[in-house]
C-alpha cells in the first residue's frame, strides 16, 4: 500500500505550511502594528518633544534630569566659514587653511592587524615601516623624536589598545603645522594598501589605501600668505590674542553658527529634522596695497637691523582719501640680534614723544597769529629766557641747542630748516606770550590734537599734553617733548597740509562683500574741513620743502630730483624709566612728509626707536620707500596725459640707436635718419630750427644728432643695489641686453660674453 505523502511536493506537510504562513502573517501584522504605534503613540518621543525627553539645548535642563531618563535631545554646532581679508586689488591677505591633529588608534590597529590574517612579525614590521616614515616626514618639525620613539609609541599603544595623540594641532605655531601634504604622504604608504584579488584567477587587480588606525583630525586656522607683512594690522582673534582687523571686524568676518539636533534614545543616535544652516562670514576688502606694503616692510626691516633699533613703524596714507596703503610695525624678536617681527601695534598705540616732527604744529600755530613771518627774527642756538612771575619779577632760564657758543639769530624759515628748539619756542612765545600756554594749547585744540578719533582698528587717543602752565612744560611742548602722541595722529595732520588743509580720518577697510554682492561700503571721512587758512597752508608747504631742499635743511642730504618729497625730521632723546631721566646717548628718530611735493599723492611717516643715529636714517628710509612707490606701475598710472609736456631734450648722453627714434617720437620731435651706420647716437647742444614758411607758429625744432663710437663709451654701468627697473634702464641705455633672476634689489651683476647679456641676480 502506497504512502499518501509520496505525492506532496518536497515532502512538506500541509499543516507545517499553514503554520509558516500564519507565523509570517502574524509577524507582518506585528510589524505594521509597531510601525503604527511608533508613528502615532511614540511620535513625540521619536521627535524629541515627549515629556520623557530632556532637551539639553535649553537652559535649566539639569533640573528635569532623573536617574530613569534615557532620552536626550542634543545639538551639534555647525561652524560657518570665516570671511577672508583682501588688499585693494583683491589679493588675499588673510585666508582659511586646514591643519591636522595626528593620532594613533591602537584598538583599530589590533582589530585589523592583530587578527589571524597577519602574523605578529608582519604587524611588527608594519610598525617599523610606519615609524621610519614618520621620522622621515616630521624630523624637521620634531627633531627630538627619533625613529625608535615612534616605534615605541606605536607598539605600546597597540598592545594596550589605546588611542594616543602623536602631534597636537598647534594652531599658534605655523612652523609646527601638519598639512594635507603630510597626511597624503602617510596615507599613500604602499604597505598600508589593501589588495583586491580576483576570485577566479587569484591575481591582484587593485590596491585600496587603508589606514583606519592613523586619524587626522582637521582644524581650521587663519593664514597670512605673506608671513610677517602687515600681520599686526591684519590681526588675530584667538583667545587672549585679540587685535587688528580680525578682532575689530570680527562681527562681519565670523558669520553665524548653525546647529543640528539629534536624539539620543537608549544610547542610539537618531537625527532630527531641526537644522539651522550656518551663515558664512563676510569678506573684508582693505585699503592696503600689497606692493606698497612690501616696499615698506622690506626697507624698514633692513634699516632697523642696520641701526640696531628696538622697534620701528612706517605708515603710508593716500593723501586725498586718508586710505592707509601700508602699515608696518616691526619689533626686535627677544633673544635675537637683528630679527624683527610684527608683534606690537606701534602705529596706533605707541606712547612716545613725537620730537621735532611736532614743530610743524607749532609753526602752524605761529603763522595763524603772525602773518609777517619773513620779517621776524629769533635766537636759534643759545638763549636766556626771562620768564615773568606773578610778582612782576623775572626768572632766568638758559637753554642751549648745540655746542655753538653765543647767541645767533635767524628767520623762521632757517629755524625750521635747522630744527632749532630754542628758535621754535621763541616764535611761539612771541606769538602767544610767555605766560599764555592756555592760548597756545587752545590753538592746538583747533588742529584736532585733543579729539579721540574712532578708526576701524580701535580708538586713536589724543595727545597727552599737560595743561599746568609751567614754563618747562610750555617750552618742551613747542618742539614735541614731555608728552606722548600716537604716530598715526602725527601722520594725520601732516596729511592735512598735503591735502590743502582737509584732515581725513584714517581708513583701513573700503568695503565688505559676501559670495554674491557688496554688503557695505566705507566712504572717506573728513574730520576737519579746513585745518588752517590758505595763506598759512602755502607757507607751511614751503617750509616743509626747505627741510629737504633748503640750504640748511636737516634732510637735504637725501634730496632727489627724480623723487621730490617734502617733510620734517624728528630726533628725540629716550626717557629711561630705570634712572628717571633722559638717555642722551640713544634717540627716537622720525621723518614725516609727502610726495611728490608739488602734487602729493601719498603721505608717510617713519619712526624708529632707540638708535644711536639722528633723524637722517629715517629720511633715508622715507626716500627709498617713496622712490619705490613712484617707480611702481600703480603710481605711474595716476598721471594724466596732459601732465607730460614736450620739454628740452637731454644732450650728450649716448643712447643705443634702436631706442633713439622711439624716444624722440614719444617726446614730440621728428625722428632723424642721419648717422645710419652708427651704433650709438647722442644729441649736441645746438638745435637746427626749421622755419618752414616763416610762420613762427609752425617753427619746428630738429635735433642735431652725432655718432658716438663704442670706444668712446664708458664701461658697463655698476647697477648693484639698484631696484630692477632702474638697473634695466641703465644697462639698456648703455646698449646691453639684460636677464633678471629673482626679485627685489640687484645684488650681483655678471656679464655673459657667450650670450652677450648682463645677468642680474636680485634679492
Amino acid at each position: 500500500m502506497s504512502n499518501n505523502n509520496d505525492n506532496r511536493p518536497f515532502g512538506v506537510s500541509p499543516i507545517r505550511m499553514t503554520v509558516v504562513r500564519i507565523a509570517i502573517l502574524l509577524l507582518g501584522i506585528a510589524c505594521i502594528g509597531k510601525i503604527l504605534y511608533l508613528s502615532f503613540a511614540e511620535r513625540a518621543l521619536a521627535s524629541g518633544t515627549d515629556k520623557r525627553c530632556v532637551d539639553t539645548t535649553v537652559e535649566g535642563w539639569e533640573d528635569q534630569l532623573d536617574s530613569s531618563c534615557n532620552c536626550f535631545v542634543k545639538e551639534n554646532t555647525l561652524r560657518p566659514q570665516r570671511g577672508e581679508i583682501y588688499d585693494d586689488h583683491g589679493r588675499l591677505l588673510m585666508g582659511n587653511y586646514t591643519v591636522f591633529e595626528v593620532a594613533f588608534d591602537g584598538k583599530a590597529f589590533a582589530k585589523e592587524y592583530g587578527s589571524s590574517k597577519y602574523s605578529s612579525a608582519e604587524a611588527d614590521q608594519l610598525l617599523h615601516n610606519l615609524a621610519a616614515d614618520f621620522y622621515k616626514q616630521f624630523k624637521d618639525r620634531y627633531p627630538k623624536y627619533s625613529e625608535k620613539h615612534y616605534y615605541d609609541l606605536f607598539s605600546k599603544n597597540y598592545k594596550n589598545k589605546h588611542y594616543v595623540t602623536i602631534f597636537p594641532a598647534k594652531l599658534w605655531d605655523e612652523h609646527m603645522w601638519i598639512t594635507s601634504i603630510d597626511t597624503s604622504f602617510i596615507k599613500n604608504r604602499p604597505y598600508l594598501g589593501r589588495k583586491i584579488m580576483d576570485r577566479k584567477t587569484g591575481k591582484v587587480i587593485d590596491t585600496v589605501q587603508f589606514c583606519r588606525f592613523i586619524n587626522f583630525v582637521p582644524w581650521p586656522v587663519r593664514i597670512n600668505p605673506y608671513g610677517e607683512m602687515g600681520r599686526r594690522t591684519l590681526g588675530m582673534n584667538d583667545g587672549d590674542r585679540q587685535y587688528g582687523l580680525e578682532y575689530y571686524m570680527n562681527d562681519l568676518l565670523a558669520g553665524e553658527e548653525g546647529s543640528k539636533k539629534y536624539l539620543e534614545l537608549n544610547h542610539a543616535v537618531v537625527p532630527l529634522k531641526d537644522r539651522i544652516n550656518p551663515v558664512d562670514g563676510y569678506n573684508i576688502h582693505t585699503t592696503l596695497n600689497l606692493e606698497i606694503q612690501n616696499a615698506v616692510h622690506n626697507e624698514l626691516n633692513k634699516k632697523l637691523a642696520e641701526v640696531d633699533a628696538d622697534w620701528g613703524c612706517v605708515i603710508v596714507m593716500e593723501t586725498r582719501t586718508g586710505e592707509i596703503k601700508a602699515i608696518s610695525n616691526l619689533r626686535r624678536t627677544p633673544g635675537t640680534a637683528n630679527y624683527y617681527s610684527e608683534s606690537m601695534e606701534y602705529a596706533l598705540n605707541a606712547k612716545v614723544e613725537p620730537g621735532s616732527t611736532f614743530k610743524l604744529a607749532s609753526l602752524l600755530a605761529f603763522m595763524e597769529k603772525k602773518s609777517n613771518d619773513t620779517a621776524c627774527i629769533y635766537p636759534m642756538f643759545n638763549h636766556t629766557f626771562k620768564v615773568p612771575t606773578k610778582s612782576g619779577s623775572f626768572i632766568l632760564k638758559s637753554k642751549s641747542d648745540s655746542k655753538v657758543h653765543g647767541e645767533t639769530l635767524g628767520a623762521p624759515n632757517e629755524i625750521f630748516q635747522r630744527s632749532s628748539n630754542i628758535g621754535i619756542a621763541s616764535m611761539i612765545f612771541d606769538a602767544y606770550g610767555m605766560n599764555n600756554f592756555a592760548s597756545y594749547r587752545a590753538q592746538l585744540t583747533k588742529f584736532g590734537f585733543f579729539d579721540t578719533v574712532h578708526t576701524q582698528l580701535g580708538d586713536l587717543m589724543p595727545a597727552s599734553i599737560r595743561n599746568d602752565g609751567r614754563f618747562d612744560n610750555y617750552y618742551g611742548t613747542c618742539f614735541g617733548a614731555g608728552f606722548n602722541i600716537p604716530v598715526l595722529r602725527t601722520l594725520m595732520y601732516y596729511n592735512a597740509i598735503a591735502n590743502n588743509g582737509k584732515m581725513m580720518a584714517p581708513l583701513f577697510v573700503k568695503y565688505v562683500t559676501n559670495e554674491f554682492d557688496t554688503i557695505k561700503t566705507y566712504e572717506p571721512e573728513v574730520l576737519i574741513e579746513q585745518m588752517v587758512s590758505q595763506s598759512t597752508l602755502q607757507k607751511a608747504r614751503s617750509y616743509l620743502d626747505s627741510v629737504v631742499w633748503g640750504k640748511y635743511g636737516t634732510g637735504r642730504r637725501y634730496k632727489d630730483p627724480t623723487c621730490p618729497f617734502a617733510g620734517k625730521t624728528g630726533t628725540r632723546d629716550i626717557w629711561d624709566e630705570s634712572i628717571g631721566a633722559y638717555n642722551y646717548d640713544r634717540n627716537a628718530v622720525s621723518f614725516c612728509g609727502y610726495f611728490p611735493k608739488d602734487n602729493p599723492k601719498y603721505t608717510a611717516i617713519v619712526y624708529m626707536y632707540n638708535v644711536l643715529q639722528h633723524s637722517e636714517v629715517a629720511v633715508d628710509v622715507f626716500g627709498k620707500i617713496a622712490r619705490s612707490i613712484m617707480n611702481s606701475n600703480n603710481f605711474s598710472a595716476m598721471h594724466s596725459i596732459d601732465e607730460y609736456k614736450v620739454g628740452p631734450i637731454l644732450t650728450k648722453t649716448p643712447i643705443n640707436k634702436r631706442f633713439f627714434n622711439k624716444l624722440l617720437s614719444q617726446m614730440g620731435y621728428d625722428t632723424v635718419a642721419n648717422e645710419t651706420n652708427a651704433r650709438y647716437l647722442t644729441l649736441v647742444p645746438e638745435h637746427a630750427r626749421d622755419r618752414g614758411n616763416g610762420n613762427k607758429a609752425e617753427d619746428k625744432i630738429i635735433p642735431v644728432v652725432k655718432a658716438v663710437t663704442v670706444g668712446k663709451l664708458e664701461r658697463m654701468p655698476n647697477v648693484q643695489n639698484m631696484i630692477a627697473s632702474d638697473a634695466v634702464a641703465e644697462l639698456t641705455r648703455a646698449g646691453y641686453k639684460v636677464a633678471l633672476y629673482g626679485r627685489g634689489i640687484v645684488r650681483t651683476q655678471v656679464y655673459d660674453a657667450e650670450n652677450k647679456q648682463v645677468k642680474l641676480y636680485l634679492e
